[in-house]
């Protein structure tokens, strides 16, 4: 299989105590995975060393064979809700169009085309009538519902989500997993941090277990096993969310 995410010998440190430590992965092109692992595993820090958001003490990153480089735009980004200032003054389509910036170079205005493209992110999660209300109107589950619309504006091969589904509603975790599915079926690839373990067998395809190190990585049939799970979480596994 092709791959579109490899991670060679990845080691993260904070304060000389390591984060991740010596990770090898390989994520094929066009698969749903999902990333586990106890809280303290590195789940967010391997998504923000992907995107050179943290610098590892060793190891590299390539995305489709190649150096990554967020120049390239070829990876769209959901971050945790929790850690984006919804207070700042701007529009949800406002918000939503910064995911066309990649595609506009130097000193370009977004037009009727990048608004265009916002509109249509906007009505795949369902949330086109808001497009005008600020952002700090939203609930939980609609503000997600424009982080989502924003990568989706953007048109990458490869998405990474940090917990989408965290504080939200039925209504729209169920909304979330539609848009994965059709990102999946375009050929995407979608890597997304989740913690509920009952879940990832319904949503997901393939999945990592990590805690620190890698434990597993595969097909969910062949990584989400008892065995895994034990290693990943000790005798404690939780069942749900």
């Amino acid at each position: 299989m092709t791959a579109a995410l490899e991670v060679h010998d990845l080691t993260v440190a904070y304060r000389d105590k390591p984060v991740l430590w010596d990770i090898d992965l390989t994520v094929p092109a066009g698969v749903l995975m999902g990333i586990v692992g106890p809280n303290g595993a590195g789940k967010t820090t391997l998504l923000k060393a992907m995107l050179g958001l943290v610098r590892p003490v060793a190891g590299r990153v390539l995305v489709n064979g190649k150096p990554f480089s967020p120049r390239d735009r070829v990876v769209a980004y959901v971050p945790q809700r929790g850690s984006v200032d919804w207070d700042f003054p701007t529009t949800v389509r406002d918000v939503v169009t910064m995911g066309t910036y990649g595609r506009l170079g130097w000193f370009r205005r977004p037009g009727a085309a990048e608004r265009a493209a916002a509109d249509a992110a906007l009505g795949r999660v369902a949330m086109g009538d808001f497009a005008g209300r600020q952002i700090s109107q939203l609930s939980g589950g609609q503000q997600q519902r424009v982080f989502l619309a924003r990568a989706l504006a953007q048109d990458a091969p490869v998405y990474l989500m940090d917990e989408p589904f965290q504080g939200v509603d039925a209504v729209t975790e169920r909304a979330i997993v539609d848009v994965l599915r059709d990102l999946r079926t375009r050929g995407r690839t979608v890597v997304v941090v989740h913690h509920d373990l009952q879940t990832v067998p319904e949503y997901f395809d393939w999945v990592t277990l990590l805690n620190v190190r890698k434990v597993a990585s595969g097909p969910v049939a062949e990584a989400f096993t008892p065995a895994h799970l034990r290693a990943a979480y000790g005798d404690r596994v939780p069942v749900g969310g």
